[in-house]
């Protein structure tokens, strides 16, 4: 079997921002849903704005980023992700409840921040990897951030609790802050001399080898962004509604993290690329299974059983389509169209 390669620099860096990013964005997308509810009197409509504005904005701009990760370094188009999040997030620390009145505007910024920020952090990832290391990068990458998950939902949730969401919010801007100046350490070589043609690359598709496999990548990306995205977020919603504190929010997150993490470490240690397919679906019906009994009864067995297999099973899945994801050169990807497949697939998983 071939030795993994060791990690660069700027891999190590951009890990390091990714962690700080997974815990900012454990803090808006677990704790701000419930903050949002909390002042709205449970006024589920006013999230659901806030979201369908986000989504809206993510999957619209991604399209535009492909031009741009074209004609500028990826780098600085990350970093503008990472300075538009400290933005979003100092918005909150001073608006504090004053951000009900402004949901569709602070949705839009924050819309631009995850386009800007996943889809540049997406192509960083070919970037500073190769295909001897990217499984590596991709496996520490979701370690640490699963560890992040462990930790930080239950030091979140009890810190909201005992003190006050405006104060943690403070302290999550200065953790923005770090991020913005760690960017700045991460670095690529030059820029694109190809132009940005979605077109053209489609086109390409037509005849290539290796059609089968990626259709099966595109098709795929669907279903990565309904688990990855829209469920959790729906989930996060019936789990503050049903559970009512920020502490039993944050001790429910921390819990089902470490089943990740030890999901992740027992598919690592038996993991077969024969198996994969059977993995994958045994992994969908059982999660199926758990949705059928989650709709019958909402309840709070039900939103634990739930939370358990989906959490195990997309924890497999994401180390599956990653890998799979930014193997360019195995999927037979010319190195001139490597952008406009990541913002393609991008564009898939927002569909979703």
């Amino acid at each position: 079997m071939e030795k993994e390669e060791k990690l660069n620099s700027s891999a190590k860096n951009l890990i390091a921002c990714e962690f700080l990013n997974s815990i900012i964005d454990l803090f808006i997308h677990t704790f701000l849903v419930a903050y949002l509810l909390n002042i709205t009197n449970d006024n589920i409509s006013s999230v659901a704005i806030y979201y369908i504005f986000d989504f809206l904005l993510l999957g619209s701009c991604m399209y535009l980023l492909g031009f741009l990760f074209k004609k500028h370094n990826i780098a600085n188009i990350y970093r503008i992700g990472i300075i538009f999040k400290c933005i979003f997030v100092l918005i909150i620390v001073f608006l504090k409840q004053d951000i009900k009145n402004y949901l569709i505007p602070i949705a839009i910024i924050f819309g631009i921040a995850e386009a800007t920020y996943w889809g540049s952090c997406d192509n960083l990832i070919a970037y500073v990897t190769n295909n001897k290391n990217r499984l590596n990068y991709i496996t520490s990458r979701r370690i640490v951030m699963t560890l992040t998950k462990i930790i930080m939902p239950l030091v979140l949730g009890t810190s909201i609790e005992l003190l006050s969401f405006s104060k943690v919010s403070t302290y999550v801007l200065i953790i923005a802050v770090i991020e913005v100046i760690l960017c700045f350490f991460i670095k690529i070589n030059g820029k694109n001399s190809e132009p940005f043609c979605l077109g053209a690359f489609l086109k390409s598709l037509k005849n290539h080898k290796n059609i089968s496999r990626l259709k099966t990548l595109y098709k795929s990306s669907i279903l990565y962004g309904i688990l990855l995205d829209i469920i959790p977020t729906m989930i996060t919603i019936l789990i503050v509604m049903t559970f009512k504190t920020n502490f039993h929010l944050g001790l429910l997150s921390t819990i089902l993290a470490i089943c990740s993490m030890l999901t992740l470490f027992i598919y690592r240690k038996f993991s077969n690329s024969k198996r994969i397919k059977t993995v994958l679906i045994l992994g969908g019906l059982i999660s199926l299974a758990s949705v059928i009994s989650l709709i019958l009864n909402i309840g709070k067995i039900e939103l634990i059983i739930y939370n358990f297999i989906s959490n195990s099973f997309i924890v497999i899945l994401e180390v599956i389509f990653n890998t799979e994801r930014f193997n360019h050169l195995g999927n037979g990807i010319e190195e001139k169209y490597i952008i406009e497949n990541q913002v393609f697939i991008t564009m898939i998983m927002q569909i979703g």
